[in-house]
């Protein structure tokens, strides 16, 4: 037969107790918020450039071996008929302070306020070399570089602070980045500007800064060391767009 359940106080005290619904645990605290990230750090490329004993080093021997070569390329002739081409930024002017400051994340708005700026120092080996083209060996130095015409006022001018003299400076009018006729109006002459020139040699830190070369066609390899003479950017440059294998 079935049994009549019969609970005493106790026990129903517990099963009531046991019949209520548990409070619902409490909410986890929230997340803490993501941590800020510090200022991203310059590229390892922008610290060897500043810092690096070797740098320094590369940029006087190049220096000293295209003056070598200037003095054997202009030996018998006439004073002022010839030439020697050099590109400006990371050959004659120092623009590591910028890269620094962008952390290597190039914008044509900063890049601009950093001209104006009028900042940048010279680079060892350069302002000597050419004072030896201009005073001993008698040639002229045209400067190309592929800053902005509106940046050309502030170039002028810091290299002016620096004490880099130069004959003429040729800035970017077209926007193209090609140099190439640029380097066509001064061994051609510029009619009513300055008269044709032969140009011994070419200083520069991209394959671009010499006639004719890209990064697909670097040229003949005779001409480095002779009339070419290549100094090292690891920051920034033609190669950047070169496939990574």
């Amino acid at each position: 037969m079935r049994g009549k359940l019969v609970c005493s106080a106790p026990l129903l005290s517990v099963l009531l107790c046991a019949c209520v619904t548990a409070p619902a645990p409490p909410p986890p605290s929230p997340a803490p918020p993501p941590a800020v990230s510090a200022a991203a750090s310059p590229p390892v490329s922008v610290f060897w450039f500043r810092d690096s004993a070797e740098r320094k080093a590369i940029y006087i021997e190049t220096y000293r071996a295209a003056a070598s070569a200037a003095r054997s390329l202009s030996a018998g002739l006439a004073p002022r008929s010839w030439a020697v081409i050099l590109d400006i930024d990371e050959t004659i002017l120092d623009n590591s302070d910028y890269e620094k400051s962008v952390a290597g994340a190039f914008r044509q708005d900063s890049w601009h306020a950093w001209t104006q700026q009028r900042a940048a120092e010279r680079l060892p080996g350069a302002k000597e070399f050419i004072d030896l083209v201009l005073d001993q060996l008698h040639g002229e130095v045209i400067l190309i570089t592929n800053r902005a015409q509106t940046e050309c006022d502030a170039t002028e001018d810091n290299l002016h602070r620096q004490q880099i003299r130069y004959d003429r400076i040729l800035c970017d009018r077209a926007g193209d980045q090609d140099k190439n006729g640029r380097f066509q109006q001064v061994q051609q002459g510029t009619a009513g500007v300055a008269p044709p020139l032969n140009v011994l040699l070419w200083v520069g830190d991209n394959i671009r800064d010499f006639p004719g070369l890209s990064q697909s066609d670097s040229g003949d390899p005779g001409a480095f060391g002779v009339r070419y003479f290549v100094l090292p950017n690891p920051m920034y440059g033609s190669w950047m767009a070169n496939p990574y294998h």
